[in-house]
């Protein structure tokens, strides 16, 4: 993956072991930033009584969002090889965070998965949400610090 990109920041990869990914990010005054993904756009920002204008997620936020997305990825991609028929997929992911605490860091993190299917097999079921928490480059990045817990509902 020798690109203008990865020749301008001086970063040598072997596009077979690593992949480079960047997130761009420019202040827009007070708690507010944007952040260039790709050809994606995501604003942050602090609610009001964070003292933020709420113009768009915290970035603790999108942190489970991130997490989440991650983990949905994957139950799609894995179920499609464990011939798997998805009908719908719900998850929730929640933080607790020690809000006081500086720094702050969230002490734990919940994904509750709610899976219809073509089967009723739990076991299934059950083997495909960890199989996907295992998959997943977030939560294994976080399990050195957090350890997730998946729970299906």
């Amino acid at each position: 993956m020798d690109n203008e990109l990865t020749r301008k920041k001086g970063i040598t990869l072997r596009e077979s072991a690593k992949k480079l990914l960047i997130a761009e990010l420019t202040w827009k005054g007070g708690l507010c930033s944007e952040t260039k993904m790709g050809n994606h756009i995501v604003v942050t920002d602090s609610s009001a009584d964070e003292g933020g204008n709420d113009l768009g997620p915290a970035p603790t936020e999108l942190f489970l969002a991130a997490l989440g997305g991650c983990i949905m990825i994957n139950i799609s991609r894995i179920a499609k090889k464990m011939r798997i028929g998805l009908k719908s997929v719900r998850m929730k992911i929640s933080g607790i965070k020690e809000h006081n605490k500086h720094p702050s860091t969230f002490i734990e993190l919940r994904v509750d998965v709610a899976i219809d299917a073509n089967i009723n097999d739990r076991a299934k079921l059950e083997k495909l949400v960890r199989l996907a928490g295992e998959n997943c480059t977030v939560s294994n990045t976080l399990r050195r610090a957090v350890n997730p817990i998946l729970h299906l509902g």
